[in-house]
């Protein structure tokens, strides 16, 4: 596996919460703004799969293991990638990896791994309503691909975590919730504003970046999904399977 997609992959260690202030009223807006606190980054990982499923776990990564042997960097250099956004309201990482790798979270629902699957981030708060309006949009997405896409949605913008878990129990979906106090992956976005969204194909590199209300967000993940190499090599392997089980049956 690719020192890249390692990157990604990953599990999370806990970390305690910070409680902020208040967030502020932004109703009107198309989104809200964002505070800039910068903290250190722990880097950190651990396990995605827990003893109890250490059989179904092992049986996926010697299946994701195959499914990489088929997949060279090169493919990932002539993928036919969605265009990026010159529309931004954040600094522009496209066609970059994370400058601050993911770590140092808390998640606020199960882990999940998101090893062979193209991730979007989403910061966002819950004083925010087009973050919450946003959530459906998400949480469909989530549902139409639950085995090449993991949507991960980052919380910690100027509110306690107790609240935060609060509305994820409160209003359950398809993704997974993650809260950070620090924001340190966030940070360097330097974005005015959230909901902020970021897509990242399995080799780490970040995609699109922008507002999941914008038109062209759906069609970016869609493209990312379609052009992902490790993506398409595993659904190649899943059918060729199923096709001999049937065949054998």
């Amino acid at each position: 596996m690719s020192q890249a997609l390692a990157l990604i992959v990953a599990p999370i260690i806990a970390a305690s919460g910070l409680a902020l202030n208040a967030g502020p009223d932004c109703s009107s807006s198309k989104e809200c703004p964002m505070s800039g606190a910068k903290a250190a980054h722990c880097d950190t990982a651990k396990e995605a799969c827990d003893s109890k499923d250490k059989q179904a776990c092992d049986s996926k990564a010697a299946m994701d293991d195959v499914n990489m042997t088929l997949v060279s960097a090169d493919s990932y250099d002539t993928a036919a990638w969605p265009s990026h956004n010159t529309d931004l309201y954040a600094n522009d990482f496209q066609g970059e990896s994370l400058p601050v790798a993911l770590g140092s979270e808390t998640w606020l629902t199960e882990t999940v791994s998101t090893e062979g699957k193209v991730v979007v981030l989403d910061f966002w708060a819950t004083w925010c309503p087009p973050c919450r309006a946003a959530s459906p949009i998400l949480d469909e997405l989530q549902k139409d691909n639950p085995d090449s896409l993991a949507v991960l949605a980052i919380s910690g913008q100027r509110e306690e975590q107790s609240k935060v878990e609060s509305y994820v129990e409160e209003h359950k979906v398809a993704y997974a919730h993650l809260f950070d106090a620090d924001q340190s992956v966030y940070a360097p976005f330097e974005s005015k504003g959230i909901p902020l969204v970021v897509v990242i194909s399995t080799d780490g590199i970040i995609r699109w970046i922008g507002n999941p209300h914008e038109e062209d967000f759906i069609p970016a993940v869609n493209k990312t999904l379609a052009a992902d190499p490790a993506v398409q090599a595993r659904k190649s392997a899943q059918a060729g399977s199923a096709m001999t089980t049937k065949v054998e049956g």
